[in-house]
């Protein structure tokens, strides 16, 4: 007689880790090469493989549960004595008929040789147990095929897979980090392509970013994301007065049970949906670290922030308006090589800024900037105001200042050239993109170097 135990062996919640496991994987092998070059960071991968993962989930549920009726069946027929059994087959003759091809599972035969031992006299011959088997396995691979089939069709319509097998197909753009900051803003990543191409072509646009900032490469002045200066961060010992439990995502604090989350496959998933929500149970402590400490665990060079006072006027139009889009793009990517602030002022008539800290965060800002038409007038003033207004604060302090314009203006007034003087005194740089054919002499003074362009 048969013994083993015949279970149901594909659950939800095993097929939910499964699918989490394949998605995760097929994403980051797809994209390991763009990782280690740091056109995408782990972290941002893992935050969309999470979110496409909490949307599609819920699909399994439908999948898993499609066979429901048929277990049912294969449970509630497996203990009837033989000859219910017999009878229960050829009741649902035309089903198996239907659901299997004949040589998967010949339920006719077994019909017959159910009807043979039951008038046979000889000692009983498991046919019923032969039958249960096989349809087992039948029911098993079946469900199985159908689940995993779906997972498939999952993954392969995640949208930054779908979109790295177009790149290798053929299709692929730019690839570079630009490219994947915009994949969400198709419209905008085709508009700004000519930007990002004049920014790689120019020598002038690269060797300005390779400057800036340069003064203080080995001064390890500034904290990584704030300008804060070292010597004001305060440092800690570790934590010794634990008050209770607490929820955040802080892995140095974490209780001993989320561990055991996160080495257990089946249960991974489970932490990590838990770490994106901020939801891990962690020890609470009674000192707290400021958040300058906190952000002092990212390590750059020392270079400071920079402003970027540029030229919306009419006269900018045309291919000046498009280097000097490109230049924008270009020196604001640096935020996200050395973590560091950027202030955009734009002036024609007068001066609007924009605040990029976190590239990613902030780029459809930069784009939207990126994609106005250049009009107007032309007035510096009011952007180097708001630049000297800036530089006085501790988180813009000694910063380089970055000018783009054809410089066809009135040089500045008396009071405004001692402000300048003033704020070059204080270490800071001026670098100018010169568009003009007859630029003011004052203005190309007053850089520290410029390049014409």
């Amino acid at each position: 007689m048969h013994t083993e135990k015949r279970t149901r062996n594909i659950r939800l919640r095993d097929l939910k880790t499964v699918y989490f496991q394949e998605l995760k994987d097929r994403t980051f092998k797809a994209y390991a090469e763009d990782v280690d070059n740091g056109m995408v960071r782990q972290r941002e991968l893992e935050e969309k493989v999470l979110m496409y993962y909490r949307r599609t989930t819920p699909s399994l549920q439908e999948f898993y549960s499609r066979y429901t009726p048929e277990w049912e069946a294969f449970y509630s027929s497996q203990h009837l004595p033989d000859e219910a059994f017999l009878q229960y087959l050829k009741q649902m003759r035309s089903a198996f008929k239907r659901r299997y091809e004949l040589t998967e599972l010949n339920v006719d035969y077994y019909i017959r040789l159910l009807e043979d031992v039951s008038r046979s006299s000889k000692e009983e011959f498991p046919a019923k147990d032969f039958f249960l088997d096989k349809w087992y396995r039948l029911l098993t691979r079946k469900e199985y095929d159908y689940q995993y089939m779906h997972i498939e069709s999952l993954c392969e319509n995640f949208s930054l897979l779908a979109r790295k097998q177009g790149q290798e197909s053929g299709n692929k753009l730019l690839g570079s980090r630009m490219e994947w900051l915009l994949h969400n803003h198709p419209d905008l990543y085709r508009r700004m392509i000519p930007y990002e191409a004049l920014m790689k072509r120019n020598p002038s646009i690269r060797q300005l970013v390779r400057l800036l900032g340069k003064k203080h490469h080995d001064l390890q002045k500034y904290d990584s994301l704030s300008g804060i200066d070292k010597k004001k961060l305060i440092r800690h010992s570790p934590h010794s007065d634990i008050t209770g439990v607490t929820l955040g995502d802080n892995l140095n604090s974490l209780l001993p049970i989320e561990y055991c989350y996160l080495a257990d496959d089946a249960l991974r998933a489970i932490f990590m949906e838990r770490y994106a929500e901020k939801r891990l149970q962690l020890f609470d402590y009674k000192s707290k670290t400021p958040d300058a400490v906190k952000d002092d665990r990212h390590r750059v060079s020392g270079q400071g922030p920079y402003i970027v006072c540029v030229d919306t006027s009419g006269s900018m139009q045309g291919d000046r308006e498009m280097l000097a889009k490109s230049a924008i793009l270009a020196i604001a990517q640096l935020t996200e090589k050395t973590h560091r602030k950027c202030y955009v002022i734009n002036f024609s008539d007068e001066a609007v800024a924009l605040l990029v800290e976190d590239l990613m965060r902030d780029m459809p800002k930069l784009a939207e900037f990126l994609n106005k038409r250049f009009d107007g007038g032309t007035d510096i003033e009011p952007a180097l105001r708001e630049a000297a207004h800036i530089i006085n604060g501790n988180d813009f302090k000694e910063s380089d200042i970055v000018l783009i314009s054809d410089f066809e203006m009135p040089p500045l007034c008396r009071d405004l050239t001692e402000q300048v003087r003033q704020i070059k005194r204080r270490k800071t740089s001026f670098f100018g993109l010169v568009f003009g054919n007859k630029p003011e002499p004052d203005f190309l003074n007053l850089c520290d170097r410029y390049w014409e362009m």
